[in-house]
């Protein structure tokens, strides 16, 4: 039994090797067998054009249906803009299936680019309206963490940011829809912010006026600015 086993791994072996030498004589003849001749997109690509998927990816579709480098094709096709991920399959016996991500943004970065719901930041173009962060490059995942966390305390006073700004002086300032400007230290932004809104409707009852000026960077308190 032990040499029938040797007799197949030897046979194996120098198929192996047969198959090695006709890939280094003949390589153009080898990648004419098997070619793809198919390639099928699915998945979220609302802001690409197929066609323009097509042609990136044909651009680097090297070899044939065993010989393809799909780590290859994967970063070919992450170099679009709006492209997250893709996962990449062969489907016997010609077809290629790209599963495609895309990002999602929900802000942008100053006039740079996009920030996506995981706070990434890509350069892509966008039309609609976002709202806009700003401050350092690498505190982008930071100023999404914010973002998600003031929103939820805004808005049981339907309040929306239109603007958040992490600070060289490491505080946070942010500017509503409607041109509130609010200013937070960074030691507890959310508890601070939560004491305004707490208190939001009782100061609009006293001051009779829109507030247009919030500053809570104080320990005990908070000042108001209002219009005029």
């Amino acid at each position: 039994m032990e040499k029938n086993l040797y007799k197949f791994l030897f046979r194996i072996t120098c198929l192996g090797v047969l198959i090695l030498l006709f890939k280094i004589i003949s390589p153009y003849t080898f990648d004419d067998w098997f070619p793809i001749d198919e390639i099928t997109i699915s998945g979220d690509y609302k802001y690409l054009e197929r066609d323009q998927v097509i042609l990136v990816a044909e651009n680097y579709l090297e070899g044939n249906f065993f010989t393809l480098n799909i780590n290859l094709l994967r970063k070919g096709m992450k170099k679009l803009p709006w492209v997250k991920d893709v996962d990449i399959y062969r489907k016997w016996p010609n077809r290629i299936t790209m599963i495609i991500s895309q990002h999602k943004p929900i802000a942008r970065y100053g006039m740079q680019g996009l920030i996506n719901e995981e706070g990434e930041f890509f350069g892509a173009a966008y039309e609609d309206y976002l709202p806009i962060f700003y401050g350092p490059r690498e505190e982008i995942p930071i100023l999404t963490i914010k973002y998600y966390s003031f929103n939820e305390i805004l808005k049981e006073e339907l309040i929306k940011i239109h603007k958040i700004t992490f600070t060289k002086k490491k505080d946070w300032e942010i500017i509503s829809t409607d041109g509130m400007k609010i200013k937070l230290n960074n030691i507890r932004p959310e508890y601070d912010l939560k004491r305004f809104i707490k208190n939001y409707q009782n100061v609009l009852k006293s001051l009779n006026k829109r507030v247009t000026y919030v500053d809570l960077r104080y320990r005990d308190g908070f000042s108001i600015g209002t219009k005029n």
